[in-house]
């Protein structure tokens, strides 16, 4: 009986020391390390004197999947067909809870933040006479 309640003991703990590792190592993947993959859910589109529309990626031909790569300061978006596109980033930075980058792309300024809790993100873009507002999710690569 007592060997059984040692084996059970020793799997639990095993079992312990994998889920704090695996959340240890989920946390460090958000923070500027590790490239993301980051598909894009639910985007709202604005136009100055109009009502705003809301829908997925492919109804405003925006990309669906975007790819950080903290390296070349970059993100890359694959669009439905051989379209894609990179945006560089000209600021970036890391706070608490936060990665935050900011660039230009067609005129339009715009900000992503990623949480680094969960991954969650969010981008706004600005031009002169539209706005986008797009809300997802990032994965280290």
């Amino acid at each position: 009986m007592k060997t059984l309640q040692k084996r059970l003991n020793t799997a639990a703990l095993l079992c312990l020391m994998l889920i704090v590792s695996a959340a240890a190592n989920a946390a460090s993947k958000f923070d500027g390390s590790s490239n993301l993959i980051c598909a894009a859910m639910d985007i709202t589109a604005c136009v100055d004197g109009l009502t705003c529309a809301k829908g997925q990626a492919r109804t405003f031909d925006m990309p669906e999947f975007l790819t950080v790569n903290f390296k070349k300061k970059s993100i890359h978006a694959d669009y439905d067909g051989d379209k894609t596109a990179d945006s560089p980033f000209k600021n970036f930075q890391s706070t608490d809870s936060q990665l935050i980058m900011q660039g230009v792309e067609n005129d339009h300024g715009w900000t992503m933040a990623i949480s680094k809790k969960t991954g969650r993100m969010s981008i706004s873009s600005v031009g002169e006479e539209v706005s986008f507002t797009m809300f997802g999710a990032c994965k280290a690569l």
